[in-house]
């Protein structure tokens, strides 16, 4: 989709990763949690942050955004399923939109692609919705693909190509072998990337899951990517922006993102809400400034045709 792309879908998580099995650490990994609302036990970044924060304030702490009036409106959009890794059409996939941003209910629609991973479909523009890609399951080819807080911009009459993104088995078959350990099947795998406020990839930046009460679910792990590749000793965000969370339990979640804030602690700069799923890849990346993790596109912010 439009927002991550990461190398070898970024799941070839620990190359030389000394994690043991179960995602306990050795020690000089990073993001091991573990029932903890204590901050300090899981965001530990010291390293001025880089990039564009000239939209956050932390007296302000973070904000949402809204579509201008006018914008909100039901349209049709041509769908193109393809695979998350090559960008090859996926056909026959199953793809569920729920308007809710949300898979904790029942979806608004169902769409199956053709044999080019295209579908036709109505979805609400400027608006956040949610989707889930799957495949026949007795096939194995795809993992349960969400991505969270996706908006289509108000094109006016314009029916636009919108691209979702379909996470192969091969693909996701890597997670073991590169790093070392089976994935928790009854937990899911939430990525993404952190952005500045100019839309820039954000470095120096420390990702946290936690639930309403602040906890840390027990055993999640963060890893960070430096030039789209994981890299174990990587403490933060690099240049890329990108991050990832292994064996987070099936629910309702909050991603937090934090920066040194050059006073010998931390400022929460970003952060995204989303659901959860048991064995599937969980995609929603995190904006400077922004608390839900929905990024509405320019066309969504002025006044709409």
């Amino acid at each position: 989709m439009r927002h991550l792309r990461l190398c070898i879908l970024g799941l070839a998580l620990g190359c030389g990763s000394d994690t043991k099995p179960g995602g306990e650490s050795s020690g000089d990994d990073t993001g091991v949690g573990g029932g903890s609302t204590d901050i300090s036990a899981f965001i530990n970044v010291t390293d001025a942050p880089i990039g564009d924060l000239s939209c956050f304030n932390a007296a302000d702490g973070l904000g949402r955004e809204t579509a201008a009036d006018g914008c909100v409106a039901q349209r049709s959009m041509s769908g193109l399923v393809s695979d998350f890794q090559l960008g090859s059409p996926v056909d026959d996939a199953e793809v569920e939109i729920f308007l809710s941003d949300s898979t904790a209910g029942p979806p608004d629609a169902i769409y199956v692609s053709d044999p080019n991973g295209i579908f036709s479909g109505e979805v609400n523009t400027c608006a956040p919705f949610t989707y889930r890609v799957t495949t026949d399951p007795l096939l194995d080819l795809t993992k349960v693909t969400i991505e969270s807080h996706d908006v289509m911009p108000n094109m006016g009459p314009i029916i636009p190509t919108h691209e979702v993104n379909s996470v192969s088995s091969v693909t996701y078959s890597l997670i073991p072998r590169l790093l070392g350990v089976n994935p928790d099947l009854s937990k899911g795998i939430v990525a993404g990337r952190a952005y500045d406020c100019a839309g820039q990839n954000l470095e120096g930046l420390q990702v946290v899951v936690r639930d309403a009460a602040g906890v840390v679910p027990e055993d999640t792990v963060a890893k960070y990517f430096v030039d789209d590749f994981p890299k174990r000793e990587q403490m933060y965000t690099s240049a890329d922006g990108l991050w990832i969370i292994m064996d987070v339990p099936p629910g309702t979640w909050t991603v937090e993102g934090y920066v040194a804030d050059g006073a010998g602690g931390w400022s929460l700069v970003a952060a995204t809400e989303l659901n959860v799923v048991a064995d599937s890849i969980n995609i929603s990346s995190i904006y400077t400034g922004i608390s839900d993790g929905v990024k509405m596109p320019p066309e969504c912010l002025t006044a709409c045709n």
